[in-house]
């Protein structure tokens, strides 16, 4: 069986979504179970450099989690246009979790790298700055995504069911709180 690796830009990993959802149960998780097998005879395996503003708080996250996940600290830098270039090593993939003002600048930097681009939600603040975001990534030919983790949950499909069936009548408002816990069905 071959093991891939697959170079991933953590982009705003200092924040606690980056931190806590994507670095640490997704990527971190990942590695620890020797990847995730695509088929009989392939199986990928993330190698993320993590980037921000933030060099202190890069350190200390790059060293606890490396720790725990490798035995020594993960890569990274404040460099984001240099990781993009290749100038700390090959990174197929940009995975940004920044704050929404500034994701667009970092898409655009992704997008000129030709990088895979996959990114926090929302991706903008208004419908034109979304709209312009993804023809500029389609525009480049690039793979690319935005999280969209609660739309499938049981609970939102029993619900959309039951919208569905007319069972709520009018729906006037509807509001979802997550402080964090989600998944109970």
């Amino acid at each position: 069986m071959e093991t891939k690796r697959i170079g991933i830009i953590l982009n705003g990993v200092t924040g606690r979504m980056g931190t806590n959802q994507h670095l640490d149960r997704s990527i971190c998780a990942m590695i620890k179970e020797g990847g995730v097998k695509v088929s009989d005879d392939l199986t990928l395996i993330p190698d993320p450099i993590l980037t921000g503003r933030n060099e202190a708080k890069l350190a200390t996250i790059a060293n606890k989690y490396g720790e725990e996940t490798i035995g020594q600290p993960l890569k990274y830098t404040t460099d984001v246009q240099g990781a993009l270039n290749g100038d700390h090593g090959d990174y197929e993939v940009f995975f940004d979790s920044s704050g929404t003002l500034q994701r667009g600048k970092f898409i655009e930097m992704a997008a000129a790298a030709g990088k895979a681009i996959y990114c926090e939600k929302p991706t903008a603040t208004n419908v034109d700055e979304a709209l312009r975001i993804a023809d500029l990534v389609e525009s480049h030919g690039l793979k690319n995504g935005v999280v969209q983790d609660k739309l499938w949950l049981p609970a939102f499909r029993k619900i959309d069911k039951l919208k569905k069936n007319n069972f709520f009548g009018k729906i006037l408002s509807v509001r979802g709180e997550f402080g964090y816990w989600v998944f109970t069905g």
